[in-house]
């Protein structure tokens, strides 16, 4: 019987470490600015000044809805300058919240793994009243570290999602 046990524990427990998961929040991380040439760590994920700064924003007044979700702060990426880094292996798939910072002009999100792109992610105009968000995701090609980061001038972004298929 104790065979049996630690054998349904095993695979219990290799069938959720290959279908791991990360994930960061804008509201993981304290509000404030993060100067050019500096980063701040939360939950394994990097959030990178790059040479213009980046801003994670109070909106616990206003929280902004994403269906069931709430989120309390916002990152601001300052063109498409800023970034959060953070460790994947091939196979991972990444997903992200955001919208263009511009209310109107769509933009991208570009997700870039070992200095290669992967691809961008339509991020809609934003629209404070009825706000709209990114839908796609990328697989990442090679392990390493991946960046998400705006491109065509500045986004918010919300939340990033990453999951493991290995």
């Amino acid at each position: 019987m104790k065979k049996i046990i630690a054998t349904i524990i095993l695979a219990a427990s290799l069938v959720t470490a290959a279908f791991a998961s990360k994930s960061i929040k804008a509201d993981d991380f304290a509000v404030g600015e993060t100067a050019a040439g500096k980063n701040v760590k939360a939950n394994g994920f990097v959030l990178n000044g790059a040479q213009k700064g980046v801003a994670v924003e109070d909106k616990s007044k206003n929280p902004i809805k994403n269906g069931d979700k709430s989120y309390t702060k916002r990152i601001k990426t300052k063109g498409a300058d800023g970034f959060i880094e953070f460790d994947v292996k091939a196979g991972d798939i990444v997903s992200v919240v955001a919208t263009s910072s511009s209310k109107e002009a769509a933009r991208a999100i570009r997700i870039i793994n070992e200095g290669k792109k992967l691809g961008d992610i339509a991020a809609p105009a934003w629209n404070a009243s009825s706000p709209a968000y990114t839908n796609g995701s990328v697989t990442v090609v090679k392990d390493g570290k991946c960046q998400v980061k705006g491109f065509g001038g500045g986004v918010y972004i919300f939340e990033i999602n990453v999951t493991s298929a290995n």
